[in-house]
Order: C-alpha cells, then sequence, then structure tokens
C-alpha cells in the first residue's frame, strides 16, 4: 500500500466458473450461467438459451489494447484478480488503489443486455450471486465493496431482496438495469413502491453502462458493419435516457434520500445534460405538466452521481457538472481498465485540477456514499 488514498467506484468481480451449479437448486443448473467451450477454441459464459458470451474484452486487465480481443480465450487466461481475493488486492496495491467497489461481470452482461431470464431463475440466480459478492468482500471489508443484484420482476421482489441486502456484509450498493423487464420503463407509475423503498432503505442504486437501447442485441450488433466500435462508442450515451426517465417523474423530489449512480457512463455529457435539463424545467414544464421543488443542479450531487475512468473533458467542465457528483473509476478488469497504471493516469487527467476537488473525485465521494473509511 501507497500512502495515496484513491477509491475505485467502478471494478468488476468476474463470478467462478461453477458458481451456480454448485449453489443452485439442481432443476435451475442447466438454465443457469455456466462456461462452455466455444468453436474458436475459447470459452464463454452461456445462460439459458442465450449465444455464448465469450470471456474476451471484459478481462482484458494488463494486456494492451493491440493485443484486444473477443476471441479464443480460456479461463486460464482470466487474470486471478479478477476472481480470487487475494488476488484482487494485490493488484489493487501495485495500482495505488485503496478500496474498490464491485461490479459483476458476466451478471452485468445478463443485466444490461437485456438478458431476460424466467422469474424464478433471476431471483435464484441473483441471489446466488449476490451471496458470492459479500462471501468475496468480507476477505478485506474495508477495502472491497460489494454492489449487489435485483431481480425486478416484480417490484415486491426487488423490494424485498433490496432489504435483504441491508443484511448481507459486505454489500453496500444494488444495480438495476437500462430498462427493466417486464414491458415496463423507469418512469412507469408501477415502481413507485420500489423508489420509495429505496429511499426509507438509503443504500445507493447504480445503473451501468451497456447495450443502449437503440441496438439489438450484443451478438447481433457485433457482426454490423462497424458494429463493435459503435456498441464501445455509444454504450455511455445511453445513460442519459434512463437518468432522464428517472428524473421527471418527480421521483428525486418526492425522495430525497433516493441515489443513483451513473456508472462507467463518463462525465462529459453531463454538463449539457444538466444545462438541458434546467432549460426543460424553466421553459416547458407548464405544457408538460411536469413542475419540480428542484431540479439537475439540485439533484446532482445529492441523488445523482456519475464514474468515469479518463473523461478529461468532463474534469474542464467541473465547476458546472460540481466536484460532489463524480467518481474516479479503474475498470479493472475490462477492456478500458486503467490498470496497472492508475495513478499515472490520475496525474495526466487530472492536470490543472485543484487538489481539493481531485481529493474528492479520487476517493471522498465514494467513501461517504459507500461509507468507506479511508
Amino acid at each position: 500500500m501507497t500512502e495515496r488514498i484513491v477509491v475505485s467506484a467502478d471494478d468488476h468481480l468476474q463470478e467462478p466458473p461453477m458458481l451456480w451449479q454448485e449453489r443452485l437448486p439442481a432443476k435451475l443448473r442447466d438454465q443457469a450461467p455456466r462456461l462452455v467451450d466455444l468453436p474458436d477454441g475459447g470459452q464463454g459464459f452461456v445462460v439459458a438459451d442465450q449465444a455464448p458470451r465469450p470471456l474476451g474484452i471484459l478481462v482484458m486487465a494488463g494486456r494492451s489494447a493491440s493485443d484486444y480481443t473477443e476471441k479464443g480465450l480460456t479461463w486460464d487466461d482470466v487474470p486471478v484478480g479478477s476472481y480470487e481475493p487475494a488476488g484482487r488486492l494485490k493488484d489493487m496495491d501495485s495500482d495505488g488503489v485503496t478500496a474498490s467497489v464491485l461490479y459483476p461481470n458476466i451478471c452485468l452482461d445478463m443485466m444490461m443486455d437485456q438478458v431476460r431470464l424466467a422469474p424464478e431463475l433471476a431471483r435464484e440466480v441473483y441471489k446466488v450471486y449476490n451471496d458470492h459478492m459479500s462471501e468475496f468482500c468480507l476477505e478485506a471489508p474495508d477495502r472491497l465493496v460489494g454492489v449487489g443484484l435485483l431481480p425486478l420482476d416484480t417490484t415486491e421482489g426487488a423490494i424485498a431482496e433490496l432489504e435483504r441486502l441491508t443484511n448481507l456484509p459486505g454489500i453496500r450498493a444494488a444495480l438495476i438495469p437500462y430498462i427493466p423487464p417486464g414491458g415496463r420503463d423507469w418512469n412507469d407509475p408501477y415502481f413507485e413502491p420500489f423508489w420509495a423503498a429505496a429511499n426509507e432503505i438509503g443504500m445507493p442504486l447504480s445503473v451501468h453502462s451497456g447495450r443502449p437501447r437503440s441496438l439489438p442485441t450484443r451478438a447481433e450488433t457485433l457482426n454490423m458493419p462497424g458494429g463493435g466500435s459503435i456498441y464501445m462508442h455509444i454504450g455511455p450515451i445511453g445513460m442519459a435516457e434512463t437518468l432522464a426517465r428517472i428524473m421527471w417523474t418527480g421521483a428525486l423530489d418526492r425522495y430525497p434520500n433516493l441515489k443513483i449512480v451513473s456508472v462507467e457512463g463518463g462525465i462529459g455529457w453531463l454538463a449539457f445534460f444538466i444545462e438541458r435539463g434546467e432549460h426543460v424545467r424553466k421553459r416547458h414544464s407548464g405544457w408538460t405538466g411536469t413542475k419540480l421543488e428542484s431540479g439537475p443542479r439540485d439533484w446532482f450531487g445529492r441523488n445523482l452521481f456519475a464514474t468515469f475512468e479518463e473523461d478529461e473533458t468532463g474534469l474542464h467542465d467541473i465547476d458546472f457538472i460540481g466536484a460532489d457528483s463524480v467518481m474516479w473509476a479503474s475498470d479493472y478488469p475490462h477492456s478500458d481498465t486503467t490498470w496497472p497504471n492508475s495513478m499515472e493516469t490520475i496525474d495526466r487527467v487530472f492536470a490543472g485540477v485543484d487538489e481539493e476537488t481531485r481529493m474528492k473525485i479520487t476517493r471522498g465521494n465514494a467513501a461517504k456514499l459507500y461509507g468507506i473509511i479511508v
């Protein structure tokens, strides 16, 4: 450990290959995530009847960008720090990261790519994952912060698991998808009890960047001309629509303790998003009927937060966005990760940013939001 204290607000835990086969009821195991061999000689995870997801860019930590690949990787190629606590702590130490907020890897794909599991299967798959995440974080509870998963086929089920998460050691946040299952979206009044419960419980909810609403499945997108680049380019921008659907319901007015984190969506677009939101509130609240006590300038830093890795554009606008609103992240072991050069990356992208702002963004905001003692 170095004396420099840095918190990464977005990293990932690779689920073990046999996690669900070892823990799920026998009748559900053949539909649960499992590692399979692929025709190209690599391996990937398959869920239910979906196309397999190669290990690929989910586990690129330590490779140069010229060596990134979606094909041919097996479990032996996965960094040990992705799935073993001791290995993770070693990689954090070598990178100068004091504490890490952990999101899923394969389960992230399931939620963000809108893979719709049958309700019973989703509940059990997520429960197994949450228990595993808790156990992982207990290996170093002062440094590892877990984000749990919520089944959202019903608000009752989501609330029940959210309440269970509060009693799972190491779990300090919960993940929700861009688009919830069941043909509804986040501006549907159906979710009012969920917002109310999250407000009362006080656990932050995270939305992680993934496949935008405008694109087909990930596999179909990668087969389009330029599909991989399109996927990587506009994925973060899709966050704006999800946040807007939540914001304009007035939920952040009604529930001031509701906290939502935009994860891996970057921050360079936030200045315009906030400015445009205030414009809509002032110019269009009459005819739209959306009259709120507060607006985006109030919500960011109080209710809304965002993570980034190397977003120099956003840091140029940090006075407008608000230094209390954003958190730096390493994104280990994904292809956008700054590992093993996170300290050098921070020094570069924060050039010209004052020390107080830098400390808020690289440690203080995440420590406050997740209750990390630094």
